[in-house]
């Protein structure tokens, strides 16, 4: 188990792993490794909240109440993305390793950084998100908490569990990931064996940096689609979803910015070196024309061949951290939904 593997350092770790790392290392030690268990835990968020209802006469016994099943999931989906995330920092260190230069000491403890976040850090943002949650419900109209119930109170028994857990989690995946975030911008600032011509470990961040930035604006995207807040005609929905977008490709592209300066004065002093070596031999080359002396002519004229071929190879090689296809596959994730929305108003309004 990666995640495993990481907190296993044991006495020489860096510090004691939070209470979510050892709940995400319990995860794996379960049957399957363990992730059958976030929608067994939907599943058991939307039994309690259905018996909630009927308990506090919000709706009749025996009868379900299915306007909230989406909001059940925000909680166990990003739990899980939380998840997800921590295991994809570990791999996509061991990917960077070859590039980061690094001993082997230094290596495992910024590998146990980047995945494990402190013991005790995680508690507040929870707390915050949690209080959010209860404030949703408490400043919410009259006609929002109608089908939760009557009243202040029966809305907190019904909805709070769900809100608690659900905006709590979003306040820990913030921190989770923002936390990551700046770890990688700062190991891509200090990789010391970088090189143009092996791009794989360059790109081990990308992934990462991408889960994160989706996450962040499909999550938006579903929260308004799921409370019917994605009009056109809604300004405030219109603003959270364009800064949602903009955070998101913010989370993607920021901490990735960096290494790209710095492989663009990698490729220009490759193209320098060529250059100067080009030079050197063109010179060889008409020396020899220029005083008759042909012997060895046609290997100097071969090697400038060959200095071409590698300044075409050099000027062809990418300086963005990240795949052409991943960068596309961003694109189309965050713009289908759009467009498959568009299309859904289009096609209801020719209907109707």
């Amino acid at each position: 188990m990666i995640l495993s593997a990481c907190v296993a350092i044991g006495s020489e770790a860096p510090y004691r792993p939070s209470a979510l790392t050892r709940l995400f290392v319990a995860i794996e030690g379960l049957p399957f490794g363990g992730w059958w268990l976030y929608p067994v835990l939907y599943l058991a968020l939307g039994a309690y909240q259905q018996v909630a209802v009927w308990l506090t006469g919000s709706g009749p016994v025996g009868t379900l109440t299915l306007e909230p099943v989406a909001a059940l999931a925000f909680g166990p989906v990003l739990l899980a993305a939380t998840h997800y995330l921590a295991g994809a920092a570990a791999r996509a260190m061991d990917i960077f390793r070859p590039a980061s230069g690094m001993s082997e000491g230094d290596f495992t403890a910024r590998r146990y950084e980047l995945v494990t976040v402190p013991a005790g850090e995680v508690w507040l943002p929870a707390a915050i998100g949690a209080l959010v949650g209860i404030g949703s419900i408490l400043t919410a109209s009259p006609e929002g908490l109608a089908p939760y119930g009557s009243t202040v109170r029966t809305a907190l028994i019904v909805l709070g569990p769900v809100a608690v857990f659900g905006y709590g989690m979003a306040a820990v995946f913030l921190y989770q990931s923002l936390r990551q975030l700046r770890g990688i911008a700062r190991l891509l600032g200090e990789a010391s064996t970088i090189s143009l011509f092996d791009t794989t470990p360059l790109y081990a961040f990308s992934r990462l940096t991408a889960g994160v930035g989706l996450t962040v604006i499909l999550g938006v995207y579903y929260a308004f689609a799921a409370n019917n807040a994605y009009q056109f005609g809604n300004t405030l929905a219109l603003f959270a979803l364009i800064s949602a977008m903009v955070l998101g490709v913010l989370c993607f592209l920021v901490p990735l910015l960096g290494i790209h300066g710095r492989l663009d004065d990698e490729k220009d002093e490759l193209v320098r070196g060529v250059n100067r070596r080009f030079e050197a031999a063109r010179a060889e080359l008409y020396g020899r024309v220029d005083g008759s002396n042909l012997a060895g002519a046609k290997e100097v004229a071969d090697a400038l061949d060959g200095l071409e071929t590698i300044r075409g190879r050099i000027e062809r090689l990418p300086t963005w951290p990240w795949p052409p296809a991943l960068l596309r596959g961003f694109i189309t994730a965050i713009v289908l939904p759009i467009v498959v929305y568009v299309l859904t108003l289009i096609a209801a309004d020719v209907v109707g």
